[in-house]
């Protein structure tokens, strides 16, 4: 099983402060099922006005602050720090995001792919306050909390999981996922080591893991060196080649 690191040291900001695209980019891949991940932080006046999206769901997990959507589907709602949105695009919605407070508002926006043979799909949306996100505590000093499994009600239509671990120095965790599942891991905060190896992570690194020649995933131990928090997130492979035109995806 290999881990391949892409270093958070060099990349630059898109827009506002510190708005930052993880991937896909010249440098680093997408990895099916997952589209793109970005690191997002909005002040007013800017923000994500009316923009349509088809063709895949999205997850929005707001770090700080909040988050007002609206949709074309008549769907409008304040998202608050520690809670999540989970947009169906489908056939196709408009949307907009836009800062839910006077201060900086960030989070992470996730883009997962659906099969061609379900992109005509009727769009969707939900709303997940942070109170309905399970969290539990799997090791010593290690907080975990479930975006999507674990309990979590959301229902992406791709099978996946989506965790927020938070780690207290010295702490060590097991990550664990399906076998055939492929994804990745992005540091929030902190330093730490991955694998037997003890690949040294540190904030805003992404580390990707794709099945080559059908390899199995397996558990990984993660160590915090201080402490560390760290989104890992799994999920099945569509397995069809994505068509990216801007906000639709083919």
């Amino acid at each position: 099983m290999a881990w391949m690191k892409f270093p958070g040291a060099h990349r630059a900001p898109l827009m506002f402060y510190e708005h930052a695209r993880i991937f896909p980019s010249r440098t680093t891949p997408y990895i099916d099922p997952f589209l793109l991940l970005d690191h997002f932080s909005i002040q007013h006046p800017d923000g994500f006005p009316d923009h349509p999206h088809r063709g895949f769901e999205i997850i929005t997990y707001v770090l700080k602050g909040a988050v007002a959507h609206a949709d074309s589907a008549g769907h409008q709602s304040v998202i608050p720090e520690g809670g999540a949105q989970h947009v169906t695009a489908g056939r196709g919605i408009v949307h907009s995001e836009m800062p839910g407070t006077d201060g900086i508002d960030s989070g992470l926006q996730l883009w997962i792919n659906i099969p061609r043979s379900d992109k005509g799909m009727d769009p969707g949306y939900e709303d997940i306050p942070p109170d309905a996100l399970p969290v539990d505590e799997p090791a010593q000093g290690v907080r975990r909390k479930w975006i999507v499994g674990g309990g979590s009600p959301v229902r992406t239509h791709r099978p996946m999981t989506y965790q927020d671990v938070e780690m207290a120095a010295g702490a060590s965790y097991t990550l664990e996922a399906p076998a055939h599942h492929q994804g990745f891991i992005f540091v929030l905060d902190g330093a730490g080591h991955l694998g037997e190896e003890e690949i040294p992570m540190q904030k805003g690194d992404l580390f990707i893991w794709h099945r080559a020649d059908g390899e199995a995933f397996v558990p990984t131990p993660v160590r915090a060196e201080e402490s560390l928090r760290a989104v890992m997130v799994f999920g099945e492979p569509v397995g069809e080649r994505p068509i990216f035109n801007g906000p639709f995806v083919d």
